[in-house]
């Protein structure tokens, strides 16, 4: 059994899944498997996963039936994994050569570490990396005027479990960490990633609870921003694009009800699950009221304005 497991969720990636493939085949680190779980896309997506499966040996390809959504697809390649040590790898992220090297030696290093990872730095849709400004801490688009700004490397590294619960619902922009490396046994204590937009912040604030984030400060992961990004969809279009049910929800109701579910069963004190539970009613009001002072009681209702989730405004416009 290899040592990681890294899960390749894919739908539609022809243009960018051969060189995160590359990217992963060159890593200094060469202990692991790479499942690919291909959402029934309709590209040349299969004829590129079968021709990598077909000159490595740690690639596995499985294809599904139909389409099951991005969320469903993400939770199912770890699902198919086995080693003890997970990745999820996006089709079009990249990855520094010794980005999976540095991960697993934190986790080795460090036993109360559950997740590594490393800083981010952006790239663009021909894999150049955008411009960082020392003076703001953003990456800059010169081809969109847009700015960037990644996730804190320290989010989850506090020793206080409260602490590192209130920073991923706080300070999280962009969920890269979910990105890093997992032991899978503490994963598999998650509900993985529930079904609406946002769901990778509820998950990590499950992890946040269960042990200490550890990030490397080299930028080794490489974040990928595109026309088709997921991240550029209005919300219509990301609902579409992560679950296939057609079913309508709040996703406020669903964000909150998530973060107030993630200090059950987990192995803290009945205070600190109480201090977890009066931190996300707090931070939900807040965001509510913010919400409504905007002047569209639909923001709320949908959870827009939740930290490190563009705004609907936002979106329609270049950052500042």
């Amino acid at each position: 059994m290899p040592k990681l497991s890294i899960g390749v969720p894919v739908f539609n990636g022809q243009q960018f899944l051969p060189e995160l493939l590359d990217s992963l085949l060159a890593q200094t680190f060469g202990d692991f498997e790479i499942v690919i779980c291909d959402n029934a896309s309709s590209d040349q997506t299969s004829g590129i996963c079968c021709e990598y499966e077909r000159r490595d040996s740690r690639i596995r390809y499985i294809r599904n039936s139909r389409n099951l959504g991005a969320i469903a697809n993400f939770n199912r390649v770890f699902e198919l994994s086995t080693a003890p040590l997970f990745k999820w790898a996006a089709h079009d992220d990249l990855h520094h050569t010794a980005y999976l090297e540095t991960c697993v030696g934190l986790l080795e290093r460090n036993p109360e570490v559950v997740l590594a990872h490393t800083a981010t730095a952006f790239i663009g849709e021909k894999s150049e990396i955008l411009q960082f400004d020392q003076e703001t801490g953003s990456f800059f688009d010169p081809g969109t005027g847009r700015r960037y700004w990644p996730d804190i490397p320290s989010i989850g590294d506090h020793p206080v479990a409260i602490s590192r619960f209130w920073q991923v619902l706080t300070r999280a922009r962009w969920g890269t960490h979910m990105f890093g490396v997992v032991r899978r046994e503490i994963l598999q204590r998650t509900s993985l990633l529930p079904n609406f937009v946002g769901s990778d912040r509820a998950m990590l604030a499950e992890l946040a609870l269960l042990g200490r984030f550890r990030c490397a400060n080299e930028r080794l992961f490489l974040k990928r921003f595109h026309p088709n990004v997921s991240a550029a969809l209005d919300l219509k279009e990301l609902r579409g694009f992560l679950s296939t049910d057609g079913k309508r929800y709040s996703r406020r109701l669903r964000q909150i009800q998530a973060y107030f579910g993630a200090p059950i069963g987990k192995p803290i004190g009945i205070m600190s699950k109480l201090a977890c539970l009066l931190l996300v009613a707090a931070h939900s009001a807040k965001i509510t009221v913010q919400s409504l002072g905007q002047g569209d009681p639909r923001m709320a209702a949908h959870g827009y304005g939740w930290q490190g989730v563009l705004t609907a405004g936002e979106r329609r416009k270049p950052h500042d």
